[in-house]
């Protein structure tokens, strides 16, 4: 069985997994098309694409189906392969209920992708996948070159390839970032510890450094969302069999994670109405508006949504700081990191279109196209900065222009400059926020834990991953709005009632297919 370091990844050890030295193909010009024309002329084809669409567009830009990328894309690959590029949007907080009625009604798009592996794997169960071994062999030499052999059998299930799993560049997923300009007004330092991050919401809430006038949240949270790794935390020692097969309702340590949520929320320290924040937005605006002190954002989140650079806006004297603060019984940060795949990129097995799909990924494997569509246009968009690394230009139509833009590229989650350094450069290129996106990469990374993976689909898992999911969402909200009286009778009894409707078997099946890992 190959080993999973499920508890530990040093700063170091993610950095070098982060900045892989990335050897392409010999590359054409991005706008020739080189590897995807088949010197055929006939009737031009219809490709449709799904493309994230995170409610998020800024006023005066064009909608997501007609930006800079989509007309480039067709320009570049589309019309000298007489490929009519059409894309699909799929709203990102309803990605799998979307892409579940589309699939079972036929109607998906021919390229789909999901980051929910208990997704794929139903989608597999269901034969509702093609098998893209032979047509990337055929079709994606670049393709494969480009991912590598050991990131391609992510995406094989059953020995078959159902998925090509995307490239991720940055491992750390969240990372927990503070007012500074509040600590600094209220003569505080960045918390440490829990105990001192619970005293500066405490602070938060009574002095409202940020003069909000009554409207502090000191620690915004969304709906379902943004509450690891501080959960995490609470949790107790365990052996690696429980890390895998525990739902983590049932995790020592979790449910005392639980109460000091409830606790901060009949405090006043967390965002009141977070239970009908369904798509993140009431943060956000919250956020930007200056008047939330303390979140947990993805890693790459506050620069890539301009978080930051709105809220600078808004509040000119706002300055965010990424901290540590949430420690375990050792004494670490721990935090969930991702694995080296990112979202898993598809094709229906009711779609005609999956030769085009490999040449279109295939095309996006050139390291031209990638800058291209990673960076926009030089004047435009970008300057070039030392050793040539793209810096964004902070300017409206840029903004405009580049907002979303990493879903365009879907084959790589981050930036890739094809080497290490610049890489690293690149994905910390904004220079008012270099600083910032660099601390936010080692803060997210330090003490970081993989989640547990298996070698096969656990087939509990698929029938009952909507159940589940709904019901933990459920779980999530009561038990951290109960009144603190009620809190330990009602979370034995929902964490009781989720393991009757599913969550057993779950676990059950995982143990099993633990064991056997274990023995390979």
């Amino acid at each position: 069985m190959r080993k999973h370091p499920s508890f530990k990844k040093t700063t170091a050890g993610v950095l070098a997994v982060l900045l892989p030295a990335l050897t392409l193909a010999a590359c054409s010009d991005s706008g020739s098309g080189t590897g995807t024309q088949d010197g055929k002329k006939g009737e031009m084809v219809t490709l449709k694409i799904e493309l994230f669409d995170r409610g998020n567009t800024p006023p005066g830009a064009p909608p997501l189906t007609e930006s800079w990328f989509v007309k480039y894309m067709q320009e570049k690959f589309g019309n000298p392969n007489n490929i009519k590029l059409e894309f699909v949007t799929v709203p990102r907080t309803e990605e799998v209920p979307k892409l579940n009625v589309l699939m079972a009604a036929n109607e998906a798009p021919d390229l789909i992708f999901t980051y929910s592996d208990p997704a794929v794997q139903n989608w597999v169960k269901q034969g509702g996948l093609t098998d893209l071994g032979d047509l990337i062999n055929q079709h994606g030499p670049n393709l494969k070159k480009y991912l590598g052999e050991q990131l391609l059998n992510y995406g094989v299930i059953n020995g078959k390839q159902y998925t090509i799993p995307a490239k991720r560049i940055i491992l750390a997923s969240s990372t927990p970032i503070i007012r500074k300009d509040w600590l600094d007004k209220l003569g505080m330092q960045p918390p440490k510890t829990t105990d001192e991050f619970y005293n500066v919401l405490k602070a938060f809430k009574e002095k409202d450094p940020g003069g909000t006038g009554g409207k502090v949240i000191p620690y915004g949270i969304r709906y379902n969302n943004n509450l690891d790794p501080l959960v995490r935390t609470f949790w107790k020692k365990m052996t690696e069999e429980e890390y895998y097969t525990l739902p983590d309702w049932m995790k020592p340590g979790h449910k005392e994670g639980y109460k000091f949520l409830n606790k901060l929320y009949n405090e006043g320290l967390i965002s009141p109405d977070f239970a009908l924040d369904k798509d993140g937005k009431k943060f956000q605006a919250d956020l930007v508006n200056g008047q939330i002190g303390f979140a947990i954002t993805n890693t790459n989140e506050p620069v890539y949504q301009a978080y930051y650079s709105t809220l600078q806006k808004n509040v000119p004297s706002a300055v965010l700081l990424p901290v540590d603060p949430f420690t375990n019984y050792e004494g670490k940060h721990v935090k969930q990191i991702y694995h080296p795949l990112s979202a898993h990129i598809m094709v229906p097995k009711a779609s005609k279109r999956a030769v085009e799909v490999i040449k279109f990924l295939n095309w996006m494997s050139d390291y031209n196209v990638i800058f291209d569509l990673q960076n926009g246009t030089e004047g435009v968009t970008y300057k070039k900065g030392e050793d040539s690394v793209p810096i964004f230009l902070d300017t409206d139509e840029a903004k405009k222009v580049m907002y979303n833009y990493l879903d365009y590229s879907m084959l790589i989650n981050g930036k890739d400059m094809g080497d290490p350094e610049k890489t690293l450069k690149a994905n910390a290129a904004d220079p008012k926020y270099k600083d910032f996106t660099m601390d936010s990469i080692k803060v997210g990374d330090n003490d970081g834990q993989l989640p547990a993976r298996y070698d096969r689909p656990i087939e509990a898992q698929i029938k009952y991953n909507q159940t589940l999911s709904d019901k933990g969402v459920e779980i999530t909200v009561k038990t951290i709005t109960a009144k603190p009286a009620d809190f330990d009778k009602l979370y034995d009894d929902m964490v009781a009632e989720y393991m009757k409707i599913g969550g057993k078997e779950v676990m059950d099946e995982m143990k099993k297919v633990y064991a056997e890992m274990k023995k390979k």
